[in-house]
């Protein structure tokens, strides 16, 4: 436990003494960065050995209670495999991001506000991971919506990139409403906002309570975890830095809302609507996404869009019960992802921008860079014997499993999720053998260009920068800062799969899950030959093409369909019609109805009281024989009054 906690405090210590250090301790800024996610590192290292050894078990801890004048809540954490395995991941993930940041950014005017923000970023995730109560899980999640907003603003000089932080930032508030309402439902369905206790009574909730729950839930995770329909902030939030890409992605704000969903998957177990929804978002977000990603042509954004298909795959996993192969397949994804989006930065550096027709042939101008994106698109592409590989295949079993056998989720749809599982699988496949023929053994651009610097933009990756192909002397590999920790990223995107091997390793070192989160659903003859199968013929096909077309893109396999699918399949303006034009209209009524009704009553009721006021003002001469003749006046009709009363 105080290794988790460890990680949440240093990484916010980390974060405000960025901010009190600013541009005067510019140099020791980094140092607090690279020292605040290395000691959340090595808090998380030592929770894991606890895990792997055997003496963590389900650790809580509470440090108050919170009243509230009816279901107190509690500052609570809780430290089980679970939260160790993701912990971890989040942790070395900043560590690389900060270290790689060092040089990345060194030339950054906003450097200490940078780290300051990824720092603040870390712990706000950590502190979800750790949380055993929904209230300060909601604390740590909303911080890092407010990060997020921050961080891809960095650059906030670029309309892009203010644009593209109101966008994320509005799209996540909107889920995160109905998060928050169903935090209140599940609290008061299960008298607890206690997660441990939640769990404990999850099979005593009623269905609809459960369904309640879940669905708003649902709509905070769909927008965080950038899942359709609330999935078009992600592949805009490009416009930040390259590693801030990279955290976002690969190991924080993403990752949290398929953590929420494997912490509370018996509650959603509890509601088969749920499921079902969950399952339909899924199946729609990784084969449309994927083919995005084939579409696409800056780098960033594939890799983006494959984010969004791949973490589409894990709800897929969670749908179908597979807690054990979801959480295996957050894991190595979050390796592999931070890999190559760390990669990218280094060819944005040397190519000066992000598109692809701005590479080609970089495979001998950076011969570490293309090996360390190899092995990141080969773990993407599920590639045996890499770490995606057997993630892929265990989520794939999973849902055969329910699709063949029947299980929380309705066999019906577990068989759609297991199609379009197979379908993403082909088209993953497809554009990572695109990506990386086009950037590795494509013709090199010929408009030679004199390079921004040894580091390319200097983190500023939404600015167009001069670029282009440059000679080999100016692209040279980039410095061991921005290489080593792409390297070791590397590694655990090779051999983190191979303990799937061992059958019950993996369930025994997450624990927490639901009862059939077990490792035998890592391991599927059918799913693995076939989608093995899948994965050489796509790859087959891809190649083929390329070397038969005279190295043409293999995205012209898309035909006419390209820009619709290149564009999101327009779903920014369609959202556009059905959402923003409306808000506007309402917006405008409103306004209008302010102006020209309320305002012209409250106005009008000042017009009427100054024009009594002036009536009377009239009467008021100072003249005291006026005010005599008024008298005398005033007794005469009183007297005649009283006179014609009595007669």
């Amino acid at each position: 436990m105080s290794g988790l906690l460890l990680g949440v405090v240093a990484s916010f210590i980390a974060a405000a003494l960025a901010l009190a250090l600013g541009q005067r301790g510019r140099r020791l800024v980094a140092t607090v960065g690279v020292a605040g996610a290395g000691l959340a590192t090595l808090g998380s290292c030592v929770v894991v050995a606890q895990n792997l050894l055997g003496t963590l078990g389900t650790q809580t801890l509470t440090l108050a209670q919170v009243p509230t004048g009816g279901l107190a809540f509690h500052l609570a954490f809780r430290a089980d495999g679970l939260s160790a395995m993701v912990s971890l991941l989040v942790a070395s993930v900043a560590l690389a991001v900060q270290v790689y940041s060092v040089t990345y950014m060194r030339a950054a005017p906003r450097y200490p506000s940078y780290v300051a923000l990824v720092s603040l970023f870390t712990s706000a995730m950590l502190l979800v991971v750790a949380a055993d109560d929904l209230f300060v899980l909601l604390v740590g999640w909303e911080v890092m919506g407010l990060c997020s907003y921050l961080l891809i603003s960095h650059h906030w000089e670029l309309a892009a990139a203010r644009d593209a932080a109101v966008k994320a930032f509005l799209v996540t508030r909107l889920g995160d409403i109905g998060f928050l309402f169903g935090i209140f439902v599940l609290g008061t369905a299960a008298d607890s906002f206690r997660i441990s206790e939640i769990q404990h009574v999850a099979g005593d909730l009623t269905t609809g309570a459960a369904t309640l729950a879940t669905l708003l839930l649902l709509c905070g995770v769909v927008g965080k975890s950038a899942q359709f329909p609330l999935h078009v902030w992600l592949p805009d939030a490009m416009a930040g830095p390259t590693p801030v890409s990279a955290l976002i992605h690969a190991a924080t704000m993403v990752a949290a809302g398929v953590f929420v969903v494997a912490r509370l998957l018996d509650v959603f177990q509890a509601a088969p609507v749920t499921l079902v929804v969950l399952a339909l978002v899924a199946a729609v977000t990784m084969v449309g996404s994927a083919l995005a990603a084939f579409a696409e042509d800056d780098v960033k954004r594939i890799l983006a869009w494959s984010t969004v298909s791949q973490l589409a795959v894990m709800f897929a996993g969670l749908a179908a019960g597979g807690y054990t192969a979801a959480v295996l397949l957050l894991v190595v994804h979050g390796a592999f992802k931070a890999l190559l989006f760390l990669s990218s930065g280094t060819l944005t550096n040397v190519a000066g921008g992000n598109d692809l027709a701005a590479m080609g042939g970089l495979r001998s101008r950076l011969p570490v860079t293309f090996v360390t994106m190899t092995v990141g698109l080969a773990a993407l592409a599920a590639l045996p014997p890499l770490a995606g590989f057997f993630a892929k295949d265990a989520v794939l079993g999973a849902v055969q499993e329910v699709a063949l056998h029947g299980g929380a989720l309705p066999r019906g749809a577990a068989w759609l999720l297991l199609l379009a599982g197979l379908v993403t699988v082909v088209l993953t496949a497809a554009y990572c053998t695109r990506l990386w023929l086009r950037v590795f053994f494509g013709p090199a651009p010929t408009n030679e260009r004199v390079p921004t610097s040894e580091h390319g933009p200097t983190g500023q990756d939404a600015l167009s920068t001069a670029g282009g192909a440059h000679d080999v002397e100016a692209s040279a590999e980039v410095s061991a800062l921005m290489r080593w920790p792409v390297v070791g990223l590397a590694v655990p995107s090779v051999l983190l799969g191979l303990v799937a091997l061992a059958p019950m390793t993996w369930s025994g070192w997450l624990g927490g899950g639901p009862a059939d989160a077990d490792d035998r659903s890592l391991l599927h003859v059918s799913t693995t030959l076939v989608s093995t199968l899948l994965v050489v013929g796509s790859i087959a096909a891809v190649v083929w093409f390329w070397r038969e077309h005279g190295q043409r893109d293999p995205a012209e396999l898309l035909g006419r369909a390209r820009p619709l699918i290149r564009s999101g399949f327009r779903l920014d303006d369609l959202i556009g019609v059905l959402v923003v034009r409306p808000v506007w209209t309402l917006s405008r009524a409103a306004i209008a109805g302010d102006r020209d009704v309320v305002d012209v009553y409250v106005s009008g009721a000042g017009r009427l009281a100054r024009l009594l006021g002036g009536a009377l003002r009239l009467a008021q001469t100072g003249n005291v024989q006026t005010y005599l003749s008024l008298l005398l006046a005033g007794v005469v009709v009183l007297a005649v009054a009283a006179w014609g009363a009595i007669t």
